[in-house]
């Protein structure tokens, strides 16, 4: 129990970058947001015994700086694509619920390379958290469930936002 206490906390200092991720306006900003939140999750992680979580947060992390660097291309897209599958399929000791890390990560790989503009960017993020979500809820982080919530909220404000002043 105690460890997952300690999850939590560490959760929580997470979800505040998921959230500020999900409503900046700036490209760069979002993606060191996510940045600072993927690696205080692949801690968390840790404290929740989930192996899979740990390697494709730590892969996401790594991943968003090359994108922030505007460095991300498609060769960049597969090889990510190919470890988070690969590493997380064998790091995974937590069952169909470890497979949702994986499915998370593809699927924001695949949306940073082809999504440009905010609003299909948030909407990426917008799915992603709600896969992130499901994994929460099943490995009993509730810090990062009641942030993730929030955020699905929030990001669809901020959708709502941008499609108002025509972005």
């Amino acid at each position: 129990m105690v460890l997952i206490v300690i999850g939590n906390i560490i959760s929580f200092a997470a979800a505040v970058f998921l959230l500020a991720g999900c409503w900046t306006r700036d490209r760069d900003r979002t993606f060191l947001y996510q940045i600072f939140e993927a690696a205080l999750l692949c801690l968390a992680n840790v404290f929740f015994n989930s192996w899979s979580g740990i390697t494709t947060l730590l892969l996401s992390a790594i991943r968003n700086w090359i994108i922030l660097k505007n460095r991300f291309n498609e060769r960049w897209m597969v090889f990510f694509g190919v470890a988070v599958t690969v590493l997380g399929l064998l790091m995974n000791n937590r069952g169909w619920v470890g497979l949702l890390p994986i499915l998370a990560t593809d699927q924001l790989i695949i949306c940073n390379q082809y999504a440009k503009r905010m609003i299909p960017i948030k909407l990426s993020l917008l799915v992603n958290t709600m896969i992130w979500l499901v994994y929460s809820v099943m490995i009993w982080d509730i810090s990062s469930t009641v942030a993730q919530a929030v955020t699905c909220v929030a990001c669809v404000g901020a959708i709502a936002r941008l499609k108002q002043e025509g972005n």
